[in-house]
């Protein structure tokens, strides 16, 4: 079998997809869950951070195996843990049933997107990436609009169980199209032999651009996940007054606006400016803007414009996939893995952090109200801020316009 590019593509963007349905599901059946398994707002917020820290601690081994076993294998085993941790999941009777299936979703994730990237780094060129990438993530984005209003319409007419349960045979079958389809490299090509362990990570985390790209990198997701992932929904129902259906059609949207943004932030960075760093900024300044309208200002706009504000809110958080285009640039070669999976641990680690300590602001649960969520929402809103201000001073990667 002699595989064909957009075929690996293909496989590798279907099973994202199903990754990222099970990263931001949370927000739209959190009321199912915290019913059905009695949780309190902060157990909710650390069953779904769970998935975060799981999958944010893989990333550490994750650049070196990716570099030594190669993709092929290590996505493909990992897609069975995952449909373990959703069955698990499904047929969870208490808390730590509910959390053991999240950590294994989260494990079982964590190698999709890098994994990806590795790939495209030996089948596409260079200039192709920051397209090829946010394509990627623009198509597995279509997960997140599964786990938005086509969710919630599922959760309540089947159950939320039967859902995940069905999810846990595509992603099996995920797995399989992967071992099948996907191959590391073209045959000819010559494979760079990687660093040592130690050696790969201290090349990476000795640069300061790195830590200027991670900060961001946390705060970028950290804030979408905020309002995506678990607490958008319940601010919309708590504090808006809108029903779950309506407050998945919102989530739906900012889900639409990044799916559409990522292959255009792509191909801005790639041949319109040649420049990551530019998009970045602008994307950036304006996801901050749209997210500090939780701090409040939301609640009093009229209903009219709340679609256009979730859509923007996606359309901005869909130029932060950029940021691992950069941190392979600055780390080219054999460490490329490592460089992209060290960025991606502040990624997902800023997505569990952040649920988790809006989760324990939330104290409230239910009964959580305008002023609980404000102060919520200002712990990603001001780190954003701060994320977006040293990021400033980063070079550029150098990128020509083509």
């Amino acid at each position: 079998f002699k595989p064909n590019r957009w075929q690996i593509f293909a496989a590798l963007s279907g099973m994202y997809l199903l990754a990222y349905f099970y990263r931001v599901s949370a927000a739209v059946i959190a009321g199912d869950l915290s019913r059905d398994l009695d949780l309190s707002a902060s157990q909710l917020g650390n069953a779904s951070a769970a998935l975060f820290y799981a999958f944010a601690f893989a990333q550490l081994p994750l650049g070196p195996l990716l570099d030594r076993l190669g993709p092929r294998r290590v996505v493909s085993f990992l897609g069975l843990v995952t449909a373990g941790g959703a069955l698990l999941f499904a047929t969870a009777e208490s808390f730590p049933e509910a959390m053991g299936g999240r950590l294994l979703i989260g494990l079982g994730t964590s190698c999709v997107l890098m994994g990806s990237l590795k790939v495209y780094t030996r089948w596409f060129s260079a200039a192709q990436f920051g397209t090829l990438s946010g394509l990627q993530v623009g198509l597995g984005n279509l997960g997140n609009l599964l786990a938005t209003a086509p969710l919630a319409w599922v959760a309540a007419t089947f159950g939320w169980r039967d859902a995940f349960a069905g999810m846990a045979l595509l992603t099996l079958l995920g797995a399989l199209a992967v071992w099948l389809l996907v191959r590391d490299a073209p045959q000819a090509q010559r494979v760079e032999p990687p660093p040592g362990w130690l050696a790969g990570w201290r090349e990476v985390f000795a640069r300061p651009r790195f830590w200027a790209l991670a900060l961001l990198a946390f705060f970028w997701y950290g804030t979408y996940m905020a309002v995506q992932g678990l607490w958008g929904g319940p601010y919309l129902m708590q504090v808006v007054g809108l029903d779950s259906v309506e407050a998945g059609q919102l989530l739906f949207l900012s889900a639409l606006g990044f799916i559409i943004g990522c292959p255009l932030a792509g191909r801005l960075s790639d041949r319109v400016f040649g420049s990551r760093k530019k998009v970045l900024v602008g994307g950036q300044l304006g996801l901050l803007l749209t997210a500090a309208l939780f701090l409040g200002p939301l609640a009093q706009l009229p209903g009219i414009f709340r679609p256009l504000v979730f859509f923007v809110f996606g359309l901005c958080v869909s130029t932060g996939p950029l940021l691992f285009a950069q941190v392979k640039e600055f780390f080219p070669g054999a460490v490329a893995a490592t460089a992209m999976t060290a960025v991606n641990f502040f990624v997902v680690l800023g997505a569990a952090v952040m649920q988790q300590v809006m989760g324990a602001i939330l104290q409230g649960g239910s009964g959580a109200g305008a002023e609980d969520f404000s102060r919520a929402f200002l712990v990603p809103v001001a780190g954003l801020a701060i994320g977006w201000i040293i990021y400033l001073s980063c070079p550029d990667s150098g990128l020509k316009k083509k």
